[in-house]
């Protein structure tokens, strides 16, 4: 035993005489609380520790697309802001640790596995990387940790196990509402650009299938890297088919490169993209020739809730939120109403939380109403139509559309 116990302290003090006492207590007095309460069971500190609760966040903060990370930072940190205000929390404190996934999947499998080992989260927020999510899913459902997705829409996060979730809609309602646009806009034969990743396969595999089954026509299908920057070599094939159209589901930044190179090389057709495009580098990479372009992406909900997280963002941070903003936001939120759920007495670990995000029904958000069917997918979410005039993304108006640019 220290003689600088708790225990060694009350004995020497009981030995001195009166007089001494008041001195001595006083100069070890709190030396003395603080050491006693250490070894006392169910201590303030202890209390304090049951009350913290980690939630792990995993997004790219750098690379290619460091966008979709400050954009799942800001998000993620007004949601706290709000859940502190409105004292929702009811005395659980919440600890954010983050880690940058690069929307690598090796670097993914590394944040996440840090996440889980190091950190001890009992469930990680993100990524928006389906290539990303996908990886890391293996060693989340063999931890029993929860991961849930706020932007992975590749349509075999479906099938990627128990304890991966995702808030947002899967790519096969995206390629169906992206075939019936062209369809509807009188497209009726395109070629392809996509990224060679699960989400860029995915998307085009579904894409195709719906789009050709609707009556159109499929003329090329031309790949490229994540960091590919020169498009060239595939858009001079497609040259000669003299396509109605081409759809590029690409990442934001080699999406603008191949617009702009397609501009350069004389291509007037029209150009198709997906839900990444929403994001800074698209025009950043683009410039001008990205003005005219029409893409899909995460439904926006009009509601009060997402008009009220509008102001807020825009207060916070200066500018309007970007693409999937509210998704980041709303999945942070619902990862917190998940640990609330559990009972008192019940580990606030992955099993529970996983039980908790099955039982929550029609949770309201800033994107609409959340529900998991039977694959961990949100119900009842959709994607939006967009198009980009004057470097700016907005709704997709018809008329607007034929008289400024078609």
């Amino acid at each position: 035993m220290s003689d600088k116990s708790p225990q060694i302290i009350i004995l020497r003090l009981i030995e001195l005489p009166l007089k001494e006492r008041p001195k001595m207590r006083k100069k070890l007095w709190m030396w003395f609380v603080c050491g006693a309460l250490a070894v006392i069971p169910g201590s303030c500190n202890r209390e304090t520790d049951q009350k913290t609760v980690k939630i792990g966040v995993m997004t790219p903060l750098t690379g290619e697309v460091a966008s979709w990370g400050d954009m799942q930072r800001k998000s993620t940190e007004l949601a706290l802001d709000d859940l502190k205000a409105k004292g929702t929390l009811d005395g659980t404190r919440i600890q954010v640790v983050y880690e940058d996934d690069t929307a690598s999947p090796k670097d993914g499998v590394n944040a996440f596995r840090k996440l889980a080992d190091v950190d001890k989260v009992p469930i990680v927020v993100g990524s928006p990387a389906s290539t990303v999510t996908l990886a890391a899913a293996p060693i989340a459902n063999e931890k029993k940790l929860v991961l849930l997705s706020s932007g992975s829409t590749a349509t075999e996060v479906a099938n990627a196990g128990p304890y991966v979730f995702r808030i947002m809609p899967s790519d096969e309602v995206q390629a169906s509402i992206m075939a019936d646009w062209m369809l509807e806009l009188g497209y009726k034969n395109v070629a392809i650009i996509y990224v060679e990743n699960a989400w860029g396969k995915g998307l085009v595999e579904q894409f195709k299938t719906d789009f050709v089954k609707k009556g159109g026509k499929i003329l090329a299908i031309e790949s490229s890297k994540p960091d590919t920057s020169d498009f060239r070599a595939q858009l001079s094939k497609l040259e000669s088919l003299t396509p109605e159209s081409i759809y590029a589901p690409l990442y934001t930044r080699g999406a603008g490169l191949m617009i702009r190179q397609a501009r350069e090389m004389g291509f007037k057709q029209q150009i198709f993209g997906a839900d990444v495009y929403g994001t800074p580098e698209l025009v950043e990479a683009g410039g001008d020739a990205v003005n005219g372009v029409l893409y899909t992406t995460f439904g926006q909900n009009g509601g009060t809730e997402y008009q009220q997280f509008t102001q807020r963002y825009k207060a916070k941070y200066g500018r309007e939120p970007e693409t999937y903003a509210c998704y980041c936001y709303d999945a942070f939120l619902i990862a917190v109403e998940a640990i609330k759920r559990i009972p008192e007495g019940k580990p606030k670990d992955g099993s529970n939380i996983r039980e908790a995000l099955l039982s929550i029904k029609d949770f309201q958000g800033v994107t609409g109403q959340t529900t998991f069917d039977g694959k961990n997918n949100a119900t009842g979410k959709t994607f939006d139509k967009l198009m980009i005039i004057d470097k700016k993304h907005v709704p997709f108006n018809l008329n607007e559309w034929k008289d400024r640019i078609h």
